[in-house]
């Protein structure tokens, strides 16, 4: 990591190129570039520049397009798309768009429902040739429509895909869709209620794939190309995979969070309508000015008004189709983020007043793109979008008035504690946020947007911790907890896992419908420990969770997995042929216990 971040230091400044911005607008390209904030800015508070933050987290190249007054002001490279080779990012430097290929191809299909091909709330068999989605007791009840498919409402399942590096077998979409060797992802399902409510599913955009192959009779970057690509302009994108000979040269390497290079440099992703976009920030930045102009009636490229129903809330309030639908206050903004393996990205862009940006690297640093949006939101004063706040002075008194544990719910816990004059705020055992006051019973944390306020419920007039977003009115559920009293989890984390255990089956046995105790969100914590390399600790959850729910072939497949990673080779060995004897439709599983047969 130190030489990546001597490398970055000496090499980004010269190594960026920019798409000739107007001369007005290098005084705003210098002030994005020394302004990475924090989610919440605090008065005082230094910012950030570029350079660092990219040696900060590692991230080897950036491309980023700046949408102001409806255009594009601005576009520019920073950085290297190959560590190795050297070569600077520029503005024609490919990048895998990861999820932000789900809106672009949503426009495709919505250009289908414009032209007559699709009834958008019609049954999705009836355009599918190639492949059916196989009814059920849910299809039965309801059958599963575009709209959902775009909305991540159908009840669809396989939430991503982590590609296929070269020189292994690539599947056809219709052995993605039934799970199919090589398929390395299950078969694509319904599993809910279609309509019932929102759940994200790339599978949902895999069908949708295969609904605009069978309807035009074409491939699907043949589809898109005809559909979007071709009339937007955006002459560098395209979704073929993999990518054709003649445009690697042009292709960034992509890196995962640890800093080695994706395995092959980049994967390629037969499930091209979810994650198999190449494009460049402009082209992107293209793409979202027309579905702004397009909501205002300005453009028929490719839609007219149905650019609405993109950024209209479908089931989830903050879900369009295609689009994340995001509110700030009375200002709505949309946009899309992306992750494929090595690559991690960003567009967002205000509906109606004619700014955005589009954020494209050759890392999985999410963290990086946002602080380079807010740059960005706060050099082109975007309209809520950015907190700020200037901090008032908080006396020890004050600080005593709140510290305390509050019950954040069934298994969580706020405290707020006092340290060296300070005031913090910490999750069970995530990280710690320094407190800002703000007003008498209102603080502020730099990581988060939400407000804390500690206040008595006046209906039995005992202390709550209340968070505070936009003007939603205070619940007062998350009361001071008495002293000794705990969660399962700080038994947990406290080594007494006996305890833990016995709390929880206690718990489970009287709240079987609790969202935040049950096999789901307690294999959540173990994975949890298990990617911050608390591997025994993992084991020991997982364990927990196989003791509540012994009919589960999934909870002994997380515990093989920890103790596959613990080195417990024949541990690892019986507990996925365990759960493989209860679910064999599991690629990941067979695949782990090959390799430890094998072994």
């Amino acid at each position: 990591m130190r030489n990546v971040i001597l490398f970055l230091a000496a090499f980004l400044v010269g190594a960026c190129t920019s798409r000739q911005p107007a001369t007005d607008e290098s005084p705003k390209i210098q002030q994005v570039e020394k302004s990475l904030v924090s989610p919440v800015r605090i008065e005082g508070d230094s910012l950030w520049t570029i350079e660092s933050r990219m040696a900060h987290y590692g991230v080897p190249g950036v491309s980023i397009a700046v949408i102001a007054d409806g255009k594009i002001a601005w576009s520019k490279g920073y950085g290297v798309m190959n560590k190795e080779r050297k070569e600077p990012v520029t503005t024609g430097t490919l990048f895998q768009a990861g999820s932000i290929s789900k809106p672009v191809a949503a426009y495709a299909a919505l250009r289908l429902v414009h032209e007559g091909k699709i009834d958008p709330e019609g049954d999705v068999n009836q355009y599918l040739v190639s492949w059916k989605l196989p009814d059920n007791e849910f299809t039965q009840k309801q059958k599963v429509t575009l709209n959902q498919l775009l909305s991540h409402s159908g009840g669809v399942t396989v939430h991503g895909f982590p590609g296929y590096p070269p020189g292994v077998p690539v599947p056809t979409l219709v052995q993605v869709l039934n799970g199919e060797a090589p398929a390395n992802t299950p078969p694509i399902r319904v599993d809910k209620l279609p309509g019932e409510g929102f759940r994200y599913s790339g599978g949902g955009y895999c069908i949708m794939q295969q609904m605009l192959i069978d309807i035009e009779a074409k491939s699907f970057p043949e589809i898109m190309q005809e559909k979007v690509l071709g009339p937007l302009q955006m002459t560098s994108s395209t979704y073929e995979q993999p990518l054709p000979a003649d445009r690697l040269p042009l292709a960034a390497t992509g890196y995962i969070p640890d800093g080695t290079m994706t395995q092959g440099e980049r994967h390629t992703y037969p499930e091209m309508a979810a994650a198999g976009l190449w494009t460049t920030a402009e082209d992107l930045a293209r793409f979202a000015i027309d579905v702004q102009q397009a909501y205002r009636g300005q453009s028929e490229k490719v839609l007219e008004k149905e650019a609405v129903a993109m950024l209209t809330p479908y089931h989830s309030e903050n879900t369009g189709l295609g689009m994340r639908v995001d509110k700030h206050g009375e200002d709505i903004y949309f946009g899309h983020g992306g992750w494929d393996e090595g690559f991690s990205s960003d567009m967002i862009a205000h509906r109606d007043k004619g700014y955005g940006v589009v954020v494209l690297t050759n890392s999985n640093h999410p963290p990086f793109i946002d602080e380079l949006i807010r740059a960005v939101a706060l050099t082109y004063q975007w309209s809520n979008y950015v907190p700020s706040y200037t901090p008032l002075s908080m006396t020890p008194e004050d600080g005593q008035k709140i510290v305390g544990r509050y019950r954040y719910d069934s298994d969580g816990v706020s405290t707020v504690f006092a340290k060296d004059g300070k005031v913090y705020y910490q999750y069970t055992d995530g990280e710690l946020m320094e407190l800002f006051k703000v007003s008498d019973s209102t603080f502020a944390r730099r990581e988060r947007t939400a407000l804390i306020q500690i206040m008595k419920n006046p209906g039995d007039d005992k202390l709550y911790l209340v968070f505070r977003q936009g003007t939603n009115p205070p619940t007062f559920d998350r009361p001071r907890m008495a002293e000794g009293e705990k969660v399962p989890f700080e038994c947990f984390l406290a080594g007494d896992y006996a305890r833990a255990k016995a709390e929880y089956q206690s718990f489970v046995k009287a709240h079987p419908e609790d969202q935040f105790i049950n096999e789901r969100a307690i294999n959540g914590r173990g994975y949890d420990l298990l990617s911050g390399g608390k591997i025994k600790e993992a084991k020991a959850m997982f364990a927990i969770n196989m003791e509540l729910y012994p009919k589960s072939a999934n909870v002994y497949d997380s515990y093989a997995e920890a103790c596959m990673k613990n080195g417990d080779k024949d541990e690892a060995i019986k507990y996925y042929r365990k759960s493989l004897a209860m679910n064999s439709d599991n690629p990941r599983a067979k695949k782990n216990l090959e390799s430890l047969i094998g072994k």
